[in-house]
């Protein structure tokens, strides 16, 4: 077989992996939903023996763990009358848990510092950002040759914002995965069935995971406006930057509770609504919009103005 042909079918196998992998939880879910607890963990430790073969088993079972443990709490706490938000929460962090925080308790185990841990996290950072390059350079045209020759000039300005931004990217990742799957299997939930998502808003404490780490985003901004060096807050600026990211999660599940709200209001066709959450989920931008028009909601009450009876003008 030919080196290159061989390369992209290994590339192809690793993304229907990975795609498989995101929709894994409401599989498992779904497993303990009909068949009962021992399928499902089957499930999970055949999963851990798939990708152990095709990484190694700290990655392998971390990751199994992860996306497997998300199915089994949705159907566990999926029974229980308990607080939606409380319920996103915790299944997010039983994937961090497993993800992020069996990785580095291996990592501990094999004598690695937290040094050693985050130098390989900056090299798979790299190494990504030259895969994709990669894979941008063979599906472009020259038109776009421009781009990505100032995408590999700036490469470490990008590997490093990642790298900085990691701890909240991880997070996001998580809540969008707990967000898709949940919404697959709301119907086997009894906690979520006739759960109308479309009245949900943040809690009001939440908007202080915004205003105040945008209150310490404040200090660099001015130290760049006024010629000073913002260097000396950079740990500062993405310590803030992360939780800001991580406090806007919130408002991006108000954001998308009024979409849902206005779509229904609307009468739009199940298929385009289902369209229209993929693009939101899988844009960056537009995933940012929305999390922007839940905060927006924080203090218009969109769907609240939309309920109140008109006035009549004749009165």
């Amino acid at each position: 077989m030919p080196r290159d042909l061989a390369g992209n079918l290994v590339l192809l196998i690793d993304n229907l992996l990975m795609a498989g992998l995101f929709f894994f939880p409401a599989g498992v879910t779904w497993a303990v939903h009909r068949r009962g607890w021992p399928v499902g963990l089957l499930m999970v430790l055949a999963l851990a023996g798939v990708l152990i073969l095709r990484f190694d088993y700290a990655t392998g079972s971390s990751l199994a763990f992860a996306f497997g443990g998300v199915g089994l709490v949705l159907w566990h706490y999926g029974k229980r009358p308990i607080r939606l938000e409380t319920f996103f929460a915790g299944a997010v962090a039983v994937f961090l848990l497993g993800g992020a925080g069996l990785q580095l308790a291996f990592a501990a185990r094999a004598g690695l510092s937290p040094i050693d841990v985050a130098q390989e996290l900056l090299n798979q950072i790299s190494l990504t950002f030259d895969v994709v390059l990669k894979q941008m350079t063979q599906q472009g045209g020259v038109e776009q040759f421009g781009e990505l020759k100032t995408l590999q000039t700036n490469k470490w300005y990008w590997v490093w914002l990642v790298f900085h931004l990691s701890p909240s990217l991880l997070v996001v990742m998580a809540s969008l995965l707990v967000m898709v799957n949940l919404l697959l299997v709301r119907n086997l939930l009894p906690a979520t069935v006739g759960l109308e998502f479309n009245r949900w808003r943040a809690p009001d404490i939440a908007i202080w995971a915004v205003v105040v780490p945008g209150l310490g985003l404040t200090p660099y901004f001015i130290l760049e406006m006024t010629g000073g060096d913002p260097r000396q807050l950079q740990q500062l600026y993405y310590f803030s930057l992360n939780v800001l990211i991580i406090g806007l999660l919130p408002f991006l599940g108000q954001g998308l509770a009024v979409m849902s709200y206005f779509f229904k209001k609307w009468r739009l066709p199940r298929l385009l609504r289902a369209l229209t959450y993929f693009m939101t989920l899988t844009q960056f931008l537009i995933t940012a919009m929305v999390a922007v028009l839940g905060l927006a909601e924080f203090w218009t009450d969109l769907r609240g103005r939309s309920m109140a009876p008109k006035e009549d003008p004749g009165e």
